[in-house]
């Protein structure tokens, strides 16, 4: 897990935290960053022992290690509870048994994630409107439709791989140059020949930047 606290503590409180931390048979490793300074806490007891020790301490929030679709819902929370432009970033495994301690950046740090891809950002997408991107090794398009809804859908035929699909916004469908096939936003087969639906991939949007998550 890790301990956040403001990036001007002063020594003496995070001299503090950490004696409380490692009289109780913990390691911690610290870094100090331009918005928050973190502690990275290691050993084989219980972590609830750590969020009981500074539960009544407003000026250490104690974060566990979460999977990387955990941390983007924790993190868009925390920003819109304290309006801080910061975050914490990614986290990065040194080894087993070994300190946690990432550098954690904003979500622009993330372009080029195994797990999420930058996108576009929301105000260059116009409503009704398509991009071609390349993601995960693959073609796709961007689309948004009204609401703020995005979509992410393969824009390779599934009828033949060598046709390339094309955003038809009258129609709200994708359709295939080649041989007319059709397909909706959710990769669903509206018009043969294709029989088989795209892979689709979520889109997520964090402030103003849109992120194209792997699975589909």
């Amino acid at each position: 897990m890790i301990l956040v606290l403001d990036p001007q503590a002063t020594q003496a409180l995070v001299d503090d935290v950490v004696s409380r931390v490692e009289a109780r048979g913990w390691r911690c490793e610290i870094s100090r960053g331009e918005e928050q300074l973190v502690i990275g806490v290691s050993g084989d007891g219980d972590p609830s022992e750590i969020e009981a020790l500074f539960a009544e301490h407003a000026h250490v929030d104690v974060v566990p290690i979460l999977s990387r679709q955990e941390y983007q819902k924790l993190r868009l929370r925390r920003r819109l509870m304290t309006g801080v432009a910061g975050g914490l970033g990614l986290l990065t495994a040194l080894g087993a048994g070994f300190p946690v301690i990432g550098f954690l950046l904003p979500p622009k740090g993330m372009r080029g994630d195994r797990e999420f891809v930058k996108a576009a950002t929301a105000s260059e997408m116009e409503r009704r409107k398509a991009k071609s991107i390349e993601a995960f090794g693959k073609s796709m398009l961007l689309i948004r439709l009204e609401g703020g809804r995005y979509f992410a859908v393969s824009a390779i035929c599934t009828h033949m791989s060598v046709c390339k699909l094309e955003w038809h916004a009258e129609r709200d469908l994708l359709v295939c140059p080649c041989h007319g096939g059709a397909f909706d936003v959710y990769g669903n087969v509206v018009h043969g020949p294709p029989s088989i639906p795209l892979a689709t991939h979520k889109v997520e949007q964090i402030d103003a930047d849109l992120f194209i998550r792997r699975e589909g």
